[in-house]
């Protein structure tokens, strides 16, 4: 039931506040109308009795005037299908029966009457129940009437109290009709100030969340809006300069690394005795290879590189045919095309990474891939060893190495598990790493599709 409930709730902050909007409108009308119907309808009565009570006291001053034998004909004439008038011995209301309200009536009656000098009673009934039915339980529809004459008996009427629908309910629903538009179209006005504003801001956030850059945006909407549009035009302008003086400044040094790097190779190369200079080269290349992995993973050059679209499942089995040429135990299977909008170079330097690992580590590559969900799903897994749970995260960190299976003798830098998180959580996705309880490790990357992306959302199946 909470299910769907929420399910009918609005989803976009427009809809929410027309939904709201709405709401309050119906229900203050619908209050508004309950209290005038009540009054209305209290109004209504009094004036109905009014208009009986009138009635018989000019039937009673008509009757005084007429001869004896001219009372029946005077009665049958004044009477109708609806309004029935009898002379009778007794009166049809027990004075005992009335109440305060009905009191009050009947002594108008009495002044309307012969100054006061007759005895009339009043006693609101169920048109179709009988005098002695219980009160409680029958709604009043008529008003009997009995007034006692001047020969002592007793002019007994009873006229309908039925009200009809009063023409102001279709008013009412139609003024309702009306407000409920009314609303609903200055909230898509106002709306349109403020919705258009966030969606952009929160399109803007996301693309620079994936390293992809954002033109300042325009300072539009309310003051709050336009408060917050500034300072993320502010942020992204600080960040961009912060990532272009930090790209020079690694350029720098990387020239500057490479540079006496190079020159300890020719003098490697000239030393006499073999094995000392083999040592040496090897030292010297190990250095340089980890120089070039560590300035790569700072500088993360792919980020430069436009965001466009590229098929996952061509780019990875383009992958795995390189490696199958080298020798190396690597499938894939999956669907044959898989359309994805993001930056191919810093995919394929990820998953290159993460096929290095298994093949390094475990002997063989096998992916597997996937779509469900609005979201893409990419598993590798290998027979190696593993990791421990309880040291899978800190594999991410750079430089994190296991000293049993990823000694300096295998070549590995430890940064590219780092290098392949960045690239991935660049695109919005996540990357995560599961031991299969010994029969090796699995690394599952999930990237969001194409669709939720433009949505601005990312699914959350790990980090």
């Amino acid at each position: 039931m909470k299910r769907a409930a929420t399910a009918l709730v609005p989803r976009s902050l427009g809809g929410r506040l027309a939904l709201l909007l709405v709401i309050a409108v119906v229900g203050a009308q619908a209050v508004a109308f309950a209290l005038f119907a009540r009054e209305s309808s209290l109004v209504g009565r009094a004036a109905a009795r009014t208009q009986v009570v009138d009635r018989v006291a000019t039937l009673v001053r008509l009757l005084d005037t007429v001869p004896a034998d001219a009372v029946p004909g005077v009665i049958e004439a004044y009477g109708s299908s609806r309004h029935r008038f009898t002379i009778d011995a007794a009166s049809r209301v027990a004075e005992e029966e009335m109440d305060a309200d009905e009191a009050r009536f009947a002594r108008r009656l009495d002044r309307r009457v012969r100054d006061g000098a007759s005895q009339a009673r009043l006693l609101l009934v169920d048109r179709d129940a009988d005098a002695s039915a219980d009160r409680a339980s029958a709604r009043p529809q008529a008003l009997r009437v009995s007034v006692r004459l001047d020969d002592g008996r007793w002019l007994n009427g009873e006229a309908p109290l039925a009200l009809h629908p009063p023409p102001w309910i279709r008013i009412g629903l139609l003024q309702t009709a009306v407000s409920v538009v009314a609303v609903l179209a200055v909230v898509a006005i106002a709306m349109r100030g403020v919705v258009g504003p966030v969606t952009a801001l929160a399109q803007a956030a996301e693309r620079a969340g994936r390293g992809i850059a954002v033109d300042p945006l325009p300072e539009r909407g309310p003051d709050e809006l336009r408060t917050m549009t500034a300072a993320f035009n502010e942020m992204q302008a600080r960040s961009r300069a912060f990532v272009t003086d930090r790209t020079r400044m690694l350029a720098a040094i990387s020239h500057d690394l490479r540079t006496p790097i190079a020159s300890l190779w020719l003098r490697a190369e000239m030393v006499e005795d073999v094995a000392l200079r083999e040592a040496m080269v090897t030292t010297i290349a190990r250095m340089g290879r980890m120089v070039d992995a560590t300035l790569a993973f700072a500088r993360d050059d792919a980020m430069a590189q436009d965001s466009g679209p590229l098929d996952l499942a061509v780019l990875i089995r383009s992958l795995v045919d390189e490696h199958t040429v080298l020798g190396r135990d690597v499938t894939v299977s999956g669907p044959d095309t898989i359309p994805f909008h993001g930056r191919s170079i810093a995919l394929r330097r990820a998953l290159d990474n993460l096929v290095e690992n298994a093949v390094r580590y475990g002997g063989c590559a096998r992916i597997g891939l996937d779509r469900s969900d609005g979201a893409i799903l990419i598993a590798i897994d290998d027979d190696g060893p593993g990791i421990p749970p309880d040291r899978i995260e800190e594999m991410f960190a750079p430089f994190a190495r296991l000293e049993d299976s990823r000694s300096a003798e295998t070549g590995g830098t430890g940064l590219g598990l780092a290098i392949a998180r960045s690239a991935i959580r660049a695109h919005g996705g996540t990357i995560r790493l599961l031991d299969r309880d010994g029969a090796g490790l699995r690394a599952q990357v999930t990237l969001p599709t194409h669709d939720a992306t433009s949505r601005g959302r990312t699914p959350t199946t790990g980090s």
